[in-house]
């Protein structure tokens, strides 16, 4: 298979008040084209700082990341056009509409006028919003901001989706529905990467699974052998088992 993305003894060092905290230690990982890539792990694991260096929001301290054959350090403007976002804190203007919102994403990315109106009306009303098209996305509710949210991050087209935390705080109906627009960019050819902490969403969504624990990776394969490793029921197990029953701040 052909990795897109290709991490090579990642280190992530931050210094703060004299301080130095080592968030990514030394990880080295593949995402494959066309997969769905979780990744798990307890708070500060550093998942949340990795997916900032493939995003090209963080530099790594030392090691090499490239991002569809593209070094993030040096080519991170060719590799923003390539990939599309849906962060955990939704970025949505509330004193826009729905459509405005989508409009302002599509010109960010000079998609053309004509393309961007198919695109909108079609993704609107592939996620139930084409009768909240014109309303200011301020008054939604946190399940229709999170759908809006994930057809801004496709508006222009792109070959990898980042999705962090991508059903937090979501109701069954509406973590549903979210899945299913994941299965479907997904059968598109997309490449799909996610940070989640339920468990069943990796265990249904993903072909691999990375589990991070004290910025490192402890273990990476499919949800099935890892459950058969460590004789888990459930990746909840497979969770526990690398990772320990210590709660973190």
């Amino acid at each position: 298979m052909e990795p897109i993305i290709e991490v090579r003894n990642l280190t992530k060092i931050f210094k703060s008040r004299g301080r130095t905290i080592t968030a990514v230690n030394d990880v080295s990982f593949d995402v494959f084209k066309g997969e769905i890539f979780g990744m798990i792990g307890p708070n500060g694991a550093g998942k949340s700082t990795t997916f900032s260096v493939l995003t090209t929001l963080l530099k790594p301290t030392t090691g090499s990341v490239k991002v569809a054959g593209f070094d993030v350090e040096k080519e991170d403007d060719k590799i923003r056009p390539l990939i599309g976002i849906v962060p955990q804190k939704l970025s949505l203007y509330p004193l826009l509409t729905a459509r405005e919102n989508l409009e302002l994403m599509g010109n960010l990315y000079n998609v053309p006028k004509k393309v961007m109106e198919e695109r909108i009306d079609n993704y609107l009303r592939l996620v139930g919003l084409e009768t909240s098209a014109d309303r200011f996305t301020g008054g939604f509710s946190g399940g229709m901001k999170q759908r809006l949210s994930v057809i801004s991050a496709v508006i222009h087209d792109p070959e990898i989706l980042f999705w962090d935390e991508p059903s937090t705080g979501l109701d069954p109906q509406t973590r549903q529905a979210i899945w299913r627009l994941a299965r479907k960019f997904n059968a598109e050819g997309k490449t799909l990467i996610f940070t989640t902490h339920y468990m069943e969403e990796a265990d249904n969504l993903c072909d691999r699974v990375a589990v991070m624990n004290l910025g490192k990776i402890v273990a990476l394969d499919n949800p099935e052998s890892l459950k058969e490793k460590t004789r888990g029921k459930n990746l909840e197990e497979v969770f526990i088992h690398f990772t320990g029953e210590e709660v973190r701040d």
